[in-house]
């Protein structure tokens, strides 16, 4: 095996030779501190506006969904003082109805003495009697209430005279009744009558509580 005989020096050929490094300095400079980013401010702004939209502002709120087909519509919502003045109308209509009326009646004695012992008898009031007294004879008031009021005549041979009331004493019976019941009997009186509210009720309670 050939061996390589080393190679003869260049002549005139230096090795070069490297600078010293450069001495490091001691102090460093100060780095300056970060400048914000100017995108986090519109960060926080957005940040702010959401918190506003889940606040529910009165500018953002959003409106309510549309109705689905089928269902009702929710019912327009009243002002207080709509409430107020619809409930006092209301109010106002069924206390006059239900007001306690004081009235009084004139009867003959004999009626009123039998009317308040029924009353007695029945466990109920005078106006509970007449009320059931009117509905017992609904259907016959117009002769009622006639024969109630004919009058015969007796003759003297020059005059006719009514018949003698000597003796016949009459009362008023006090009452106290719904006005919207007492409306329907002066009504009836009206109708069946024409007589006043007395002989009417005279002429009902005699057919009654015979």
């Amino acid at each position: 095996m050939n061996r390589r005989e080393p190679m003869a020096p260049i002549q005139g050929l230096k090795k070069p030779t490297l600078p010293p490094p450069t001495p490091r300095p001691r102090t460093l400079a100060s780095v300056p501190s970060p400048t914000p980013d100017p995108a986090e401010p519109l960060a926080e702004e957005s940040a702010t506006a959401e918190e506003g939209t889940a606040a529910g502002t009165p500018a953002q709120r959003s409106e309510p969904p549309e109705n689905i087909e089928g269902q009702k519509a929710p019912r327009p919502r009243r002002s207080r003082a709509e409430k107020t003045s619809t409930a006092a109308r209301t109010s106002g209509a069924s206390a006059s109805a239900d007001t306690m009326k004081p009235v009084s009646v004139s009867v003959p004695f004999t009626l009123a003495e039998a009317w308040r012992d029924r009353a007695k008898k029945d466990r109920a009031s005078q106006v509970d009697v007449l009320l059931d007294a009117i509905v017992a004879h609904q259907g016959e008031l117009d002769e009622l209430v006639a024969a109630s009021t004919e009058k015969p005549t007796m003759s003297d041979g020059l005059f006719d005279r009514g018949p003698g009331t000597k003796g016949e004493r009459y009362v008023g019976v006090s009452l106290r009744i719904k006005a919207r019941n007492l409306d329907v009997i002066d009504r009836l009186a009206e109708k069946h009558g024409p007589v006043k509210r007395s002989p009417f009720v005279a002429a009902v309670l005699t057919a009654y509580l015979a």
